[in-house]
């Protein structure tokens, strides 16, 4: 629970990230971190979202070690399975870094005080955040730098631009018009905000999202609140693994549209809610199993 509740308001305390970006002959992260514009030979990964992004490009080579998931695999996992850990995104291990001789480490918003170790012993190191389409694909383009794979990276930021832009127009000729929360956890009830992945991810679906106006990146909502605004739908991830999780959670769930009509589900946050490409390619399914919803 102690750790739950660590990761919980470790993204809380998060800013509203930006895409990683390219400055004066540097690439710098939303922290202000940065590191020299060239090719990276020994990079060490502690974010799953940025494996994913090196393997769509061909950038593995470029991998001499990962954090370790435990439940939540990283695609392609027939391949990232082997990798070489160096502790899990929570807890990385310093030790383990330093015996891969890394050129730059990457990490994510919940490693983020790792820098600081890093920082210590002169290691370069980027963190890595994509909170909306723009960002995933402004992320592919730097790290296409960073393996060497510029054309790659450049001909997938084109194909996933086109593919986004025509799920869009197909969506927006029938846009499922209905309103749903998108629940980061159960007890307390949180919802991720408009200004998230999931919350771009809604919009783009044509769903009002209930945390529309309510303070924070992750606003808890109350029994009051959930039942006046009585959503269509209610979407779990990330530690909800089963329908029941959220039907059980308070009384006033049933009472809603969503759990009168059964419209709860869950959605297996390393496919929707990592920021790579990959949520581009899950959006349309998504859409498609949503249609049916009133």
């Amino acid at each position: 629970m102690k750790r739950v509740i660590t990761l919980i308001f470790t993204i809380l305390a998060s800013n509203l990230a930006y895409a990683l970006k390219v400055e004066n002959g540097f690439i710098v992260d939303s922290r202000g971190n940065k590191v020299e514009e060239r090719e990276y030979k020994r990079v060490l990964i502690l974010d799953p979202a940025a494996v994913e992004s090196f393997y769509l490009m061909g950038g593995e080579k470029n991998i001499v070690a990962i954090a370790d998931t435990a439940k939540n695999p990283i695609w392609p996992q027939e391949k990232t399975k082997s990798l070489p850990k160096a502790g899990t995104i929570m807890k990385p291990s310093i030790e383990q870094v330093l015996m891969y001789n890394p050129d730059l480490v990457i990490l994510n918003t919940m490693s983020e005080s790792f820098g600081e170790s890093l920082k210590a012993r002169n290691l370069n190191f980027l963190i890595n955040e994509g909170n909306s389409f723009e960002q995933i694909l402004d992320n592919l383009e730097v790290y296409g730098i960073v393996t060497g794979k510029r054309e790659s990276a450049s001909k997938l930021v084109k194909d996933y631009s086109f593919k986004l832009k025509d799920i869009k127009e197909k969506i927006a000729e029938k846009p499922l018009n209905i309103k749903g929360g998108f629940l980061f956890s159960t007890s307390p009830m949180m919802v991720f905000s408009p200004n998230s992945l999931p919350g771009e991810i809604f919009d783009t679906l044509g769903i009002e999202n209930i945390a529309k106006g309510l303070p924070g990146g992750r606003p808890i909502v109350s029994p009051e609140f959930l039942l006046a605004e009585n959503p269509d739908l209610l979407v779990g991830s990330m530690a909800i693994k089963n329908k029941s999780d959220i039907l059980n959670s308070n009384p006033i769930v049933k009472q809603t549209k969503a759990g009168k009509k059964g419209n709860i589900m869950i959605i297996d946050s390393d496919k929707i809610l990592r920021g790579t490409p990959r949520v581009i390619d899950a959006l349309e399914e998504l859409y498609q199993e949503l249609s049916n919803v009133k």
